[in-house]
Order: C-alpha cells, then sequence, then structure tokens
C-alpha cells in the first residue's frame, strides 16, 4: 500500500484515522508494464486494483477488436465489478495503458478489510457512487450526441486524459475507426 491510497482514503472519509500500518496485510503494490495484462475475459475476477501512477483500461473483445469501455488514472479503483462480487468468469478484460503502479487486493482481502474497518465501507461507496455516476454519464452523452460532440465534450472535459491516451484506444472507446477518429482531431483544430 502507498501512502497516496491511505490520503485518498483520508480525504474521502475524513473521519478515518486507523493507524497506516494496520491496512498493509490486505493490500500489495506492484508496478506493471505497458500493455500488461491484469485480467483476461474468462479469467475468475477476485481482485481490484487501485492506480498510484499511470492509466489501466478495461475493454472486452469483438471480432478480434478490442472495445475499450472504461479508464483509471490516478487514485481510481478499476476491476471487472460485474463478477468480482461472485467471483464468476470475468466479462471483461483489464491492461496497463501505461506503465503503472498498482495496489491491490483479492476479494477475500476486500471483504476482510471492511470486517475489520466498517468506516472503509463508506470510502468504497463513495468510489462506487462517483464510478457508477460517471458510467451513466458517458452512457447518456454517448447516446445523445454525435461522434463529433462527444469527441469534442471528451477532449475538452478530460484534456489532460486525451493526451495520454493512445489513437487506437480512444477510437475504440468512442466507437469509431481510426480514419474517422483523424478527422474528428482535424475537425477540432480547425
Amino acid at each position: 500500500m502507498t501512502g497516496q491510497l491511505y490520503r485518498h482514503i483520508q480525504k474521502l472519509v475524513p473521519g478515518f484515522a486507523a493507524d497506516y500500518e494496520l491496512l498493509l496485510p490486505f493490500l500489495q503494490t506492484k508496478t506493471v508494464k505497458k500493455e500488461e495484462l491484469l485480467l483476461s475475459e474468462g479469467e475468475i475476477c477476485d481482485t481490484i486494483y487501485f492506480v498510484n501512477t499511470g492509466c489501466l483500461y478495461l475493454f472486452y473483445e469483438n471480432n478480434n477488436e478490442k472495445q475499450v469501455i472504461h479508464f483509471a488514472l490516478e487514485n481510481w479503483w478499476i476491476t471487472d465489478y460485474k463478477t468480482f462480487a461472485d467471483a464468476k468468469p470475468a466479462v471483461y478484460s483489464i491492461a496497463a495503458m501505461e506503465d503503472s503502479q498498482i495496489t491491490f487486493m483479492s476479494r477475500r482481502d476486500y471483504d476482510a478489510l471492511l470486517l475489520q474497518f466498517p468506516l472503509l465501507a463508506l470510502y468504497f461507496n463513495k468510489i462506487h457512487e462517483r464510478a457508477y455516476g460517471a458510467a451513466l454519464l458517458k452512457q447518456k452523452t454517448f447516446a445523445t450526441t454525435s461522434k463529433k460532440d462527444f469527441y469534442h465534450y471528451f477532449k475538452t472535459t478530460y484534456p489532460e486524459l486525451i493526451l495520454r491516451i493512445p489513437d487506437a484506444i480512444f477510437a475504440s472507446y468512442i466507437g469509431v475507426s481510426m480514419g474517422t477518429l483523424r478527422i474528428l482531431q482535424a475537425e477540432f483544430v480547425s
């Protein structure tokens, strides 16, 4: 576990005062390389990841092409929430978009952590509320705007993020070909 995660917990739940050292047995930290796969579709999903540095992304395969649906930057959590709760085979994959440092825990450790530190349930509830709200907003924005308007929305709302996302991954995320993405990029500039 990193101090960054501990500070993130305290930021969202100011009343949390458990000793940092008491949380360490539940969490592990490691570095992953760009494009390293953390979870593959069909594997049992039993891990949740916190991004200390870098970026992870969630995707599924369709006709041998990645369909990117979510990103996790610094201070974000990511897992296949569809299957993490009940240890079913994953319906999504997770990979590192950049070299990244992550803190992670298994479902067993997650449950034990919440039992030992009930106030952390409030922290994770806030995390999940934000993630769900963001997913719904993306779905609404995506469904109610043109690809051009969605590109403009994303470019102006997340300017620092779009600089970090490789074009092929971003094209997949917004559901366009590389050629269409190039047109959108050129139109945005002009």
